[in-house]
């Protein structure tokens, strides 16, 4: 009879992993924070260009200002549904990621995360230089980077006993994120938020292995 293999600390570590959305008042300590930026910085990137940046939101007036600016995105597109065909749909659609987006500025720890744009990559290169007609590549190997930050990121919180979340949601609420945060060298991939979970999530469903490989 086959037993199951006992799992390492590293697969009991992802597999404990949630997204967290409430979270205690409590702020971690710095080093733990300095750790996980750490395991962040860590990440490979393209041609070992480091380019993921984290922006720590601690400013009320730009939490507060980026709240407005959310409320305002939500509205201009409830406006834009009206006697739309699906208007009912769209409107759950709206309510629902507003609703997932609204509860980051109650978090301890708010980070805008993006990578800055002026590094030579191979694909940069062969575009400048005409034998490439487009240049989608380096912003999917700028996003892989941003990915694989986030990944350290998380799981050194999860070691610590933190809880975080990465939400994209909110920037198609607020298409002007650079400008609010008075940044023109960085663009922001996502936000993340940490802290002391104060909730304990299910786990969501997961597809099996064989559902996610193909051999050719």
């Amino acid at each position: 009879m086959k037993t199951k293999p006992n799992r390492s600390f590293l697969e009991e570590l992802i597999s404990k992993r949630r997204s967290t959305r409430k979270y205690k008042p409590d702020n971690p300590p710095e080093e733990w924070i300095n750790s996980m930026l750490y395991c962040a910085l860590m990440a490979p990137s393209p041609s070992n260009s480091q380019p993921v940046r984290f922006i720590r939101i601690s400013s009320k007036g730009k939490r507060d200002t980026l709240y407005e600016a959310l409320n305002s995105g939500r509205q201009n597109f409830l406006n834009a549904i009206q006697f739309k065909e699906g208007e009912k749909k769209l409107k759950k659609w709206i309510t629902t990621y507003y609703r997932f987006s609204e509860f980051m500025f109650n978090a301890p720890l708010l980070f805008a995360v993006g990578t800055i744009p002026f590094y030579k990559s191979f694909s940069k290169k062969m575009f400048e230089e005409g034998l490439l007609t487009h240049n989608k590549k380096e912003e999917t190997s700028l996003d892989i980077t941003v990915g694989l930050a986030l990944k350290g990121f998380i799981l050194k919180g999860e070691e610590l006993g933190l809880g975080t979340c990465i939400l994209t949601g909110p920037l198609v609420f607020i298409p002007n994120v650079e400008e609010i945060l008075g940044i023109n060298d960085v663009r922001i991939t996502c936000f993340i938020t940490a802290g002391f979970p104060d909730e304990k999530p299910d786990m969501p469903p997961r597809k099996s292995i064989p559902e996610i490989i193909s051999e050719i």
